[in-house]
């Protein structure tokens, strides 16, 4: 093939950029045009004159990796093909020239864009118009410009392809700025756009309210848009595992469990969902571990209840739909998946999809860290082992009923193994849990704080308790396991060949998911405690969780996400919208492009836009800072007592209506304490811990004069429009801590680089949280109240402000709490908030 597929200009460069390495071998990457010219390059890598330097990630889809081959044979060696199919997985090119570029020879063409219909931005813009069909649909409608701005953008991004950062505030009206042009385009070009989200509140408002509006604003008689919402497989009741548990609940629970297991049988017979957000009262764990979907104990088309299963039935639903909503950890599993099998085509945990928009993006860092990593807990031991035997009762016991319900040699020989291998196996994979736990515990509690943990750092292989004992009880536990699996899969086997039946099709499934369990379980104790040299940088702690139910804990998780985000997602998915109220930092973008692996050539990285929220900050809120309260960690017990008062005083100037969120448990708690009993019998008190999220939401708003205490799953997801909140108080800025595991590996990491890790992490960290819990309180253009933050050190340190930087532009007051309460009680009354309190307290001097 000739260099004529090169434009003149891209041969003269890459002669001289091969001239300039003395003839050695240098990689280009190159972009065609649509004809297949290819009209620019640039250098990536220099190498020897025997292999080239083939970078990761350095290309994206459409594009093409060049090299030369100094010999002038054009032929691809054994390394240049398997270069090659690993870069045509994602769509990039890879041809060979000579020195001298007269010859071009291409491997593998680069995925040339599909033909596709652009749309109109403008016209997309005026769908959301005053006069545009989504204000039809909706009867009322408010006319939001940035809105209509931001669905321009989303549109160019459709158009050409891309990646886009745009941050919109409180407001504007995010959700259908970017689901307008996707519905758009779906309907234009038939591709289907995966949304993900971060919080169930986001997903229940797109799918519940926005898209059925969007649907009846934007169908035609040709195109009625479609939806789906896709959740985990444990979210779904398995239908076959219930009638399961149904037929052996003798052995498989206990007395008090079986009245959940008949409930949740009514349940499933009337549901049409058949996810656990659709019952009425959450299960217990072990009776809906016994009873929901699982993809490795799936029997799929053998499955009798498959045409009715909820799961599948949801998967065709988003098979078909024009949009799929996802949470961050169901699109972080379907990219492990994808990853592991190295699927970039077809259905993996999520159908197939060029068109993605992360909303709530900042979250995607920390999901993706934990579904990328390796995970083993004490209960989680417990359970899988459970799972097997428990008080008589689970699948050891059943498989035994099975046997003896058999008089033939085989069944005989099969009981035998049950006893001999699995029985006893169980038993030795109990004792050494138990011992690798205690110990574990035990070092655990050598660690300083009331909620210790411990960073398993390289040199944690020197630690004592390896002599002392944790080394021998490792080995037993791992080579239990092996045995427990080893015999599980055997009797699995065994029964397959004894009755091949599709009735004996759910305790194969059961038996060989245990075995995969097991597998994974043995994986991570491995990766958690004794990692293989030479493995990718990870973050690995052991932990005691769980409020209630203490639990002993280790992970291990990348160090760094932004190169498997980067290749592995950005440089292979089309186009891809990141939005949230709180992308930048100061109205700054790096933070969390340096995070997610966003340093992208601007061919790829096409926008970054801050649309600032509507609402009329100045007038509708008041934004108070003491600056005569102790600095929360130079003084904990002071700033508490300083919390407490402020809360009891603002409470009475505003007659409740108020969130005052913490970033740590202990410090509401300690609040909770002080001011109970002087409030709780004047204000509803909600704190959290003291029931369900959700239900603790709604009676705050049923209430009107409510106090919450939250932490924090209150900082954001949370919407409360209206009177009921009036008041927000932010404890403290919402700092990491920085000796949490992750954390401190990633400060370390930046400090190694030569970077501070509390400016570039800490810091901008905090902005973007304090920025989403202040998003709590003004959520209409009739909200009107006060946040005051009670962290001096915003408006005395230099970070500060940075930190405040990117807040809505609120009427701000600072100064002694004296003075800041004034402000209060003069915005207060201006808006008439608290008037009813007034009167009353008026009432009692007359």
């Amino acid at each position: 093939m000739s260099a004529e597929r090169l434009a003149p200009a891209v041969r003269e460069l890459l002669r001289a950029e091969i001239a300039a390495a003395h003839g050695r071998e240098v990689s280009f990457v190159a972009r065609p045009d649509p004809n297949g010219l290819i009209v620019e390059a640039r250098v990536v890598a220099r190498g020897t004159v025997d292999a080239v330097l083939a970078l990761p990630g350095v290309a994206v889809r459409g594009e093409l990796l060049l090299h030369n081959h100094p010999s002038g044979v054009l032929e691809p060696s054994g390394a240049d093909l398997t270069v090659a199919a690993r870069l045509h997985d994602g769509g990039v090119g890879f041809g060979i020239v000579d020195n001298d570029v007269t010859d071009c020879y291409v491997v593998v063409e680069c995925v040339r864009p599909r033909a596709t219909t652009r749309i109109d931005p403008i016209d997309v813009a005026a769908l959301l118009a005053p006069s545009g069909s989504v204000a039809r649909a909706l009867g009322s409608f408010e006319d939001r410009p940035t809105q209509r701005d931001m669905a321009a953008y989303v549109a160019d991004l459709y158009n050409e392809g891309g990646v886009g950062m745009l941050e919109a505030g409180t407001g504007v009206g995010k959700s259908y700025a970017y689901l307008v042009p996707a519905l758009v385009w779906a309907r234009e070009n038939g591709e289907r756009t995966v949304v993900s989200t971060n919080t169930i509140n986001l997903q229940e408002q797109l799918v519940g309210k926005d898209l059925p509006i969007l649907a009846r604003a934007l169908g035609t008689g040709d195109h009625s848009p479609s939806f789906a919402l896709l959740k985990g497989w444990r979210n779904y009741v398995c239908l076959s595992r219930l009638d399961q548990a149904r037929e052996q609940e003798d052995s498989l629970f206990e007395d008090e469990r079986r009245a959940e297991l008949d409930a949740l049988s009514a349940w499933a017979a009337r549901t049409s969902d058949g996810s656990l957000a659709d019952l009425p009262d959450e299960p217990s764990g072990d009776v809906w571990d016994a009873v929901s979907a699982e993809s490795d104990l799936c029997t799929r088309l053998k499955c009798p209840h498959f045409d009715r299963c909820f799961l599948f039935q949801a998967r065709r639903r988003a098979a078909e739909a024009d949009v799929v909503v996802v949470n961050h950890h169901l699109l972080a599993s379907d990219l492990a998946v994808r990853m592991a099998s190295d699927n970039w085509q077809e259905a993996a945990v999520l159908p197939p999809y060029r068109r993605l928009v992360l909303d709530e993006a900042h979250h995607l860092e920390d999901v993706a860290a934990m579904h990328l990593g390796a995970q083993v807990s004490r209960l989680g031991v417990d359970r899988l082992l459970s799972r097997l035997e428990k008080n008589g009762r689970g699948l050891l016991p059943t498989l035994r009923s099975v046997l003896f319900g058999r008089d033939d040699l085989l069944s005989a020989a099969s009981r035998d193994l049950v006893q001999q291998s699995l029985v006893d196996g169980l038993a030795a994979a109990r004792r050494a849990a138990e011992d690798v736990f205690t110990r574990l515990a035990r070092r655990l509690d050598r660690e300083p704080g009331p909620a210790p943990v411990l960073r398993l750092r390289d040199e944690f292989l020197e630690d004592a308790v390896w002599e002392e004992g944790l080394g021998v009880a490792l080995d037993n536990l791992l080579l239990a396991f092996s045995r427990l699996s080893e015999g599980t899969a055997m009797i699995a086997d065994r029964l397959a060949l004894d009755d091949p039946s599709e009735r004996r099709a759910q305790l194969l499934g059961e038996l060989r998911g245990v075995v995969r369990r097991l597998d994974a379980a043995a994986a991570g104790l491995t990766a958690t405690l004794r990692p293989p040299l030479g493995g990718p940088a990870a973050v690995r702690w052991l932990e005691r969780r769980g409020r209630k139910t203490v639990n002993l804990s280790l992970a291990a998780v990348p160090l760094d996400l932004a190169p498997i985000l980067k290749e592995n997602l950005f440089d292979r998915i089309e186009t891809v919208v990141l939005t949230s109220a709180t992308l930048a930092a100061g109205g700054d973008f790096s933070y969390l492009e340096e995070r997610l692996g966003l340093d992208l050539p601007p061919s790829r990285m096409k926008v970054r836009e801050i649309h600032a929220s509507p609402f009329d900050f100045a007038e509708q809120c008041l934004f108070g800072i003491p600056t005569d309260f102790p600095e929360p960690r130079d003084d904990e017990s002071g700033h508490g007592a300083a919390v407490a008062r402020v809360l009891v005083e603002l409470a009475h100037a505003s007659d409740g209506g108020m969130f005052v969120l913490f970033t740590s448990h202990a410090a509401l708690k300690r609040a909770a304490d002080a001011v109970r009993n002087s409030i709780a019998g004047r204000w509803p008190l909600f704190i959290q811990g003291e029931g369900q999220r959700d239900h603790l939401l709604r009676r705050f708003r049923e209430a009107g004069s409510g106090i919450l205490l939250g932490t924090d799953s209150f900082w954001e997801g949370v919407d409360v429009p209206g009177r009921a909140l009036r008041v927000l108080i932010l404890a403290k800025l919402p700092f990491k801590v920085p000796s949490e595991p992750l954390t401190a590996a990633r400060l370390e990491r930046l400090e190694a680089r030569g970077l501070n890790g509390f400016a570039h992490y800490l810091v901008p960290n905090a902005a973007l949280k304090l920025k989403q819990g202040f998003g709590r309180l003004i959520r209409s253009r009739s909200d009107v109240g006060a946040v005051v933050l009670l962290d001096r050190r915003a408006v005395t340190k230099p970070y500060g402000a940075l930190i405040l930087e990117g807040l809505p532009r609120a009427s701000r007051v600072v100064g002694h709490w004296a003075d800041v309460l004034g402000a209060c009680e003069e915005f207060f009354a201006r808006h008439g908030i608290g008037a009813e309190e007034r009167a009353v307290e008026g009432g009692r001097e007359r």
